[in-house]
């Protein structure tokens, strides 16, 4: 192993005592060791070899440090105590890159030989056209890498480059966390799901546009025929006597009728198809495009929600009003009365009529407190005015609700088959991308053995 310091921060001698202490805490006196300190570089560095054999009980290292978990393999227990050390003595932590690998792959990696390097590049490229964890194992035996899964097991991955000198398999977490099948499956699910919303988006803007265009060419066609001159006789033709022939009947023309768009046909292909369709239809879902509108939570013109609350407020309000006016007409005798009495026996009336004298005075005090919005010129309206502002806003309310009803057995309706007709298009679109994976791969086995 080797042990580096930022250059210029520690002399030879402090960087042997500190490879001495490093050995030490990390070995315990179980391991022989040699420590060789180098600054032949702009960095001084020890080398260390120790026995892979214990002195007291004949286990290898291997057996006793580095099995389990990868976070508790011995390389990162032995990084942990050398920046606990440094951090002692007061050394910079050189913070790692990349992961450790061996000497000898360091080595390749040199040289631009490493297999792993190119194991790695040539999987990333199989997971990006992959459609499956199950065709991605497929597709690693027909690109050459030998696989080894084992779910059960706690290595469930291993990979091996045949014919690149690769001994052993390589377990998958090795080559980095984004080679376990967790992780594979997970790319290429993320993968299908941006393609299928992105083929749905663009077939449905292709329909959209194909149909305008037909639209446009049926009017330029309309026009051309309208602004068409018709041929007039010449004078010698006019007044040339003509005489009246046998002419043969004209043949019956039969017009084809002209072929119906199919607004359902992304979906023709599902299981129960017409069933849904006329499901949907009931519930006035007219087309795919409109289905596909209910997709996603985006905002829509008949969703009155917002609008129908709003009014029901302010109507609401006014009837309330309404009805404080009326109660405070009926009550006015009684208080006028009450006002008109004093001394004894206004006491004694207001004793026999306090339920309605004090009823009086709340609803005077709530006409006073809620009247300021529709006063007119400083008065307030008459209750056959307000009741004419509130019929007004009921009607409106009425005729957004017939909208905001119908918008919402769509939308229930839709909900139904949302996620069946989604689930349908992502299978739609794996199996033509699936179908366009096959025939670049065997274009390559065509390219391939042609150059041979």
């Amino acid at each position: 192993m080797i042990q580096s310091f930022a250059p210029g921060e520690v002399t030879p001698e402090q960087a042997m005592q500190i490879g001495e202490e490093l050995c030490d805490r990390y070995l315990k006196g179980d391991y022989q060791y040699v420590i060789a300190v180098h600054s032949d570089k702009d960095h001084t560095h020890c080398h260390v070899i120790f026995n892979n054999t214990n002195l007291y009980n004949g286990l290898s290292f291997t057996t006793e440090h580095n099995q389990g978990r990868k976070s508790e393999r011995a390389w990162a227990e032995l990084r942990e105590i050398s920046d606990k050390i440094c951090a002692e003595h007061g050394i910079s932590v050189i913070e790692p890159i990349g992961k450790g690998v061996s000497h000898y792959e360091n080595e390749m990696q040199k040289e631009g030989k490493s297999w792993k390097d190119k194991l790695r590049s040539m999987l990333r490229e199989i997971i990006s056209y992959s459609r499956s964890f199950e065709e991605f194992l497929k597709n690693c035996t027909d690109s050459g890498i030998e696989y080894v899964y084992t779910p059960q097991n706690k290595v469930k991955l291993k990979f091996r480059l045949s014919g690149e000198g690769q001994q052993r398999f390589t377990r998958a977490d090795t080559l980095g966390d984004e080679f376990e099948p967790s992780a594979i499956t997970e790319t290429i699910e993320t993968a299908q799901k941006k393609a299928a919303a992105k083929e749905a988006m663009e077939k449905f803007l292709a329909a959209r546009r194909a149909r305008k265009q037909a639209e446009i060419a049926l009017l330029n066609q309309s026009s051309a025929k309208s602004a068409e001159p018709k041929p007039t006789p010449t004078p010698t033709e006019q007044s040339k006597p003509t005489i009246a022939e046998p002419t043969a009947p004209k043949p019956i023309e039969s017009h084809a009728p002209e072929k119906k768009e199919d607004v359902w046909e992304c979906i023709r292909g599902m299981r129960d198809s017409d069933k849904i369709i006329a499901d949907l239809e009931a519930g006035g879902v007219m087309s795919f495009s409109e289905l596909s509108g209910f997709f996603f939570n985006f905002q829509h013109d008949d969703d009155h929600t917002d609008e129908l609350a709003k009014l029901k407020k302010k109507f609401t309000a006014i009837d309330t009003l309404i009805a404080k006016m009326k109660k405070r007409d009926e009550l006015a005798p009684v208080y006028k009365e009450y006002k008109g009495k004093s001394g004894w026996s206004q006491s004694r009336f207001k004793k026999k009529n306090a339920d309605k004298i004090e009823e009086y005075e709340e609803t005077v005090k709530y006409i006073r407190e809620h009247k300021q919005p529709y006063l007119v010129d400083g008065k307030l309206p008459t209750i056959l005015d307000l009741m004419g502002k509130s019929n007004d806003l009921k009607a409106e309310w009425n005729r957004l609700n017939v909208e905001h009803t119908a918008f919402l057995t769509k939308r229930d309706t839709a909900a139904k088959y949302t996620r069946q007709v989604r689930q349908y298009l992502n299978e739609q679109v794996m199996k033509r991308e699936r179908v366009k994976s096959r025939q670049r791969v065997q274009a390559k086995n065509r390219n391939k053995n042609t150059l041979e």
